[in-house]
């Protein structure tokens, strides 16, 4: 039994005590106006002891959801990176993991380096992660980006071009062109990449690439 419900009985026996002895002693007498401050000391001292005991000062937050890489992992805490921030998590005791294929697993299956989206709730200072969803996040981000800016440089031998963006002309986005590239002016008419030239002004739809370099989609000239 707890202490809490230990020190609900002996206030609430004293009141029994009180109300049956008031009863005895005065049966002609109204006992509401004792009874009521007998009621109002009995919910302070209740008030008091739970302030007492830490139970009003415990506050639970919404769920909230990240992703991220994981770069630790044990059987209490995990790590993830979310490209912007590190997130640290305590692992609940009743939390759930759940694989690719929406299987349940255990927690000795998630590894390093595998992406995840972690449902959490927060408990005063901690973020307890409640559920761990193995997930392949190319498929939760678009990884279509925009560019307008002007051809730096070509390569008609590697069909790579180097961009300078309108809005950051400090950046140099090395643009890879393939058979699967549509190139068009402005009017939508198809022309090749022999026809772009150095210095040219374009919109780039290019999707996340490796090693800087990035897969165009589609060129549009714009003169």
């Amino acid at each position: 039994m707890t202490k809490i419900s230990i020190f609900l009985l002996v206030l609430i026996s004293a009141f029994s005590l009180f109300t049956s002895s008031t009863h005895a002693q005065t049966p002609t007498v109204s006992t509401g106006d004792e009874i009521q401050k007998l009621r109002e000391i009995i919910q302070q001292k209740v008030n008091e002891k739970l302030q007492e005991l830490g139970q009003d000062n415990v506050v639970v937050n919404p769920k909230k959801a990240y992703l991220g890489t994981i770069t630790e992992i044990n059987d209490t805490n995990l790590k993830i990176d979310s490209k912007t921030n590190i997130h640290k998590f305590t692992i609940s005791e009743d939390a759930v993991f759940v694989n690719l294929k929406q299987n349940k697993i255990k927690i000795s299956d998630l590894k390093i380096g595998q992406d995840v989206l972690v449902l959490t709730l927060s408990k005063d200072a901690l973020v307890f992660a409640k559920k761990i969803i193995v997930v392949d996040s190319t498929k939760l981000t678009n990884s279509k980006n925009v560019s307008l800016g002007k051809i730096a440089d070509i390569s008609p031998t590697t069909s790579i071009l180097v961009l300078i963006p309108t809005n950051n002309k400090n950046r140099e986005l090395q643009i890879k062109v393939s058979a699967k590239t549509e190139i068009v002016t402005r009017e939508n008419k198809l022309i090749k990449f022999a026809n772009l030239k150095k210095g040219q002004k374009i919109v780039c739809i290019y999707t996340n690439g490796e090693n800087s370099t990035y897969p165009a989609l589609r060129l549009i000239a714009l003169d």
